[in-house]
């Protein structure tokens, strides 16, 4: 019988020391309760007003229009054929206006123009906006703290080496 006293003892043993190996993988509780529990619930169960107000992150979409800070004020220099430059300042309301300001570089006096208008996320491409036809149905790529003028018809990037990024504002 002693042998198999040993046995038993290993059994325990071996026992004892996976008990203590999963336990100290699993997660380390730092608070007695979930602030949305009552209680007297147990931690893994929600309350059903927390179910009820919690939304799943598969039904919000990554676009521009969300995630992105993109109401503010964007200003560059865009290429321009016939002169040294177009100052660019576009601002992006949250109500969805905007104001374009466009003032021609090198062409003299009076050749700064201002439209004022509504804009649109395209819903094909959700990282783009249109703004409508006072501003020419021009397209631009909202990206962080940045738009980037497109072409007018497919919103593809602009085949050059110039730069056609406005930069945001941050003051």
């Amino acid at each position: 019988m002693g042998q198999k006293d040993n046995i038993v003892k290993k059994i325990i043993f071996i026992l004892s020391l996976t008990t203590l190996a999963l336990a100290g993988c699993s997660k380390p509780k730092t608070d007695t309760h979930d602030s949305n529990t009552a209680p007297d619930q147990p931690m893994n169960q929600t309350s059903p007003s927390a179910a009820t107000t919690a939304q799943p992150t598969s039904a919000i979409s990554d676009t521009a229009e969300t995630p992105l800070d993109w109401p503010g004020e964007y200003k560059g220099v865009l290429p321009c054929a016939d002169c040294e430059g177009i100052e660019t300042e576009l601002e992006l309301k949250a109500d969805k206006t905007y104001e374009l300001t466009q003032e021609y570089l090198g062409k003299g006096k009076d050749n700064e123009f201002k439209v004022k208008g509504r804009f649109s996320f395209d819903a094909n491409q959700p990282s783009m906006i249109n703004l409508d036809q006072a501003g020419e149905n021009r397209k631009f790529f909202v990206g962080e703290n940045f738009v980037e003028a497109r072409d007018i018809k497919s919103g593809k990037v602009i085949d050059s080496k110039m730069n056609y990024k406005l930069q945001k504002d941050l003051k």
